[in-house]
């Protein structure tokens, strides 16, 4: 894009700023790239929510939002995401801009002081992150964790991708488990808290009003303090093809089975076959123009729901159905003979047609979106990339029904998993 700008703020920190006025706010994020690994994902998942409970200026949750009122409202919230086999976490903003201040008063300065504040200067008690405010967020972090399993749907994908990646970073959660939950210290969280600010790549994404000169200034006086050391290196190993599928069921209290097949492909973000690879999708089970959910939902009335999606940093296709339990055979046979169509080549060019457009679509509406941009971008960092959302579409336009049926043939069933209902057996 003509006005994104990619610089270095300090060592290890890049800033991607896209200066647009589509927004009545601004957008900042901050965000650290972190190996995903069994120890440090937990402790990832609840560290912004504790540095978010009180700083040295403001101490506690009232503090905090006092301090966001005189920001005309700004906003505030941690996150923590799994991309690939990268965990990122960190805190994203959003403030009105200097130029739309009510009173003509500073509110990007202050703004991005209030965040280096956040991150680097939490309440302490004898060095350690306040016990208080650890307890209280790991309750919070193990009721999202436990309540993972009321929703189905979400259960069977999360137990395929545990099955499918065994031996694999892929397969940890990004939240951690309730075990490893209960066994955060304060002195653990502390540790981790100083092994992030020092060890860790950063990127950091602004998009609004408010000049590069002034972002890029208000950023390295808010992140002064922050301490810089050797990093952590990060990354998503590729395995394409497994000797055996496997298949697992679990038998749970639902009325509608959950099935989800997992399939590897070699094809991710970085690679040449990528746009093919999205296409195949869309037209596979992408979108409510595809085959899966035409022929195998509506014609056959095999599925409540089913679509695909992708995994575009680890090179994975997730179908996920909700069906009778009884006619698992019939709904998986249906599913691979969708997918086998789009092997062979039998794709309309109406599909085609309809895919591109809805394709078109969602990536020109990432652009309207600070977060998606954000998350879109920080995928980027992790690609080697430097491709605005809608990049992708003159390379969709080029694709061919021939290479939308080879990026079908490279893709490989790895793993199904099936959550049926107690009155259905083996």
């Amino acid at each position: 894009m003509d006005n994104l700008t990619q610089l270095s703020l300090l060592p290890g920190v890049r800033l991607t700023y896209l200066q647009t006025e589509k927004f009545k706010t601004d957008y900042v994020s901050i965000n650290f790239l972190r190996p995903l690994t069994e120890a440090d994902a937990p402790l990832g998942a609840l560290l912004p929510s504790v540095l978010l409970r009180g700083t040295e200026r403001y101490p506690d949750m009232s503090a905090i939002c006092a301090q966001l009122d005189t920001l005309y409202g700004a906003g505030i919230d941690g996150a923590s995401r799994k991309k690939g086999e990268v965990q990122i976490i960190g805190f994203y903003m959003d403030f009105i801009d200097d130029a739309l201040s009510p009173d003509g008063s500073a509110v990007v300065a202050p703004s991005m002081d209030f965040l280096g504040e956040v991150l680097l200067h939490p309440v302490l008690e004898n060095g350690l992150l306040k016990a208080e405010f650890v307890e209280g967020e790991k309750f919070n972090l193990i009721n999202t964790i436990e309540s993972q399993i009321n929703d189905k749907r979400a259960w069977a994908s999360k137990r395929l991708v545990e099955t499918m990646f065994e031996g694999e970073s892929y397969r940890i959660s990004r939240l951690g488990t309730v075990e490893q939950v209960q066994a955060i210290t304060p002195q653990t969280l502390t540790s981790y808290w100083q092994r992030v600010l020092a060890q860790s790549e950063m990127e950091v994404f602004f998009m609004g009003r408010a000049s590069l000169e002034h972002v890029s200034q208000g950023l390295r006086h808010a992140l002064r303090d922050l301490p810089r050391g050797s990093f952590d290196a990060y990354g998503t190993q590729l395995c394409y093809k497994r000797e055996k599928l496997k298949e697992r069921s679990e038998v749970m209290d639902v009325t509608q089975g959950k099935l989800v097949m997992g399939l590897r492909t070699p094809d991710i973000a970085s690679t040449p076959g990528y746009p093919a690879l999205v296409m195949c999708n869309a037209i596979f089970g992408g979108c409510v123009t595809s085959k899966l959910f035409l022929n195998v939902r509506e014609q056959m009335s095999l599925c409540y729901y089913v679509s695909s999606g992708l995994e575009k940093f680890k090179g994975v296709m997730i179908v996920s159905a909700g069906i009778d339990s009884d006619r698992y055979e019939v709904a998986r046979d249906a599913i691979l003979k969708e997918l086998d169509a789009c092997r062979s080549g039998q794709i309309s060019d109406a599909e085609i047609d309809a895919a591109l457009r809805a394709l078109t679509s969602s990536l020109q509406a990432a652009e309207d979106s600070p977060s998606r941009m954000d998350d879109h971008y920080l995928g980027q960092r992790l690609l080697g990339l430097n491709n605005a959302p809608v990049d992708l579409i003159p390379q969709l336009q080029a694709v061919t029904r021939e290479d939308i049926a080879a990026a079908a043939q490279r893709l490989w069933l790895d793993s199904i998993y099936f959550v049926k209902g107690e009155s259905v057996h083996d």
